[in-house]
């Protein structure tokens, strides 16, 4: 929902709201009869009154319209790919997994300090594509880094799922001065 059509909605509330407590003094007898009748002749004499029911009309239809012409969000339906069909059976790989063996493919790659990874839809052949969003370390060339960092993620995908040709798409967000200190093996 847009910011338009809260703000509406709130004013919407409070207005209702106000006209529903009034109502509810009216009929509890807290008001008298006499002044509440005297202040309802005066308000429907007054023009701002017709302009304050016409916009609360208009709200109304904007509201409604704004219900039923929800946008339609490009949402991930499955949360799996099917690579193989048939005899042998159903090899399907998670969203998730694919996620993990990117992200870690990616952090594998000199300069790459954080990566954050989703997995998208998309048409076509393949029905996914990995973005990845990196903080490069200062020192390193962003189109080495992400062309180093497209290069893993393929060959990871393709050893360890055997995905082939997912496209990778890499954005770098941050350049960051802090060095991490990498687990070294001992051989």
């Amino acid at each position: 929902m847009g910011i338009l059509v809260r703000l509406i909605l709130f004013v919407y509330v409070l207005a209702v709201l106000v006209a529903l407590i009034a109502g509810a003094a009216v009929c509890l007898n807290l008001i008298p009869a006499q002044t509440w009748q005297n202040v309802l002749k005066n308000l429907i004499a007054m023009p701002e009154t017709w302009a304050v029911i016409a916009a609360m009309i208009l709200a109304s239809f904007c509201l409604l319209a704004a219900i039923f012409s929800g946008k339609k969000e490009k949402i991930l339906h499955r949360d799996f790919i099917e690579l193989q069909k048939g005899m042998p059976g159903e090899v399907k790989i998670t969203l998730e997994a694919i996620s993990t063996v990117a992200e870690r493919a990616a952090l594998a790659v000199n300069g790459v300090r954080e990566v954050s990874v989703s997995v998208e839809d998309q048409s076509g052949e393949m029905p996914v594509k990995v973005r990845q969003e990196i903080v490069l370390g200062q020192g390193f060339a962003a189109p080495e880094v992400s062309a180093a960092v497209v290069k893993a993620v393929d060959d990871a995908l393709m050893t360890a799922l055997q995905i082939p040709n997912v496209p990778v798409e890499v954005k770098v967000v941050e350049v960051t001065h802090a060095v991490t200190e990498r687990a070294r093996r001992v051989v």
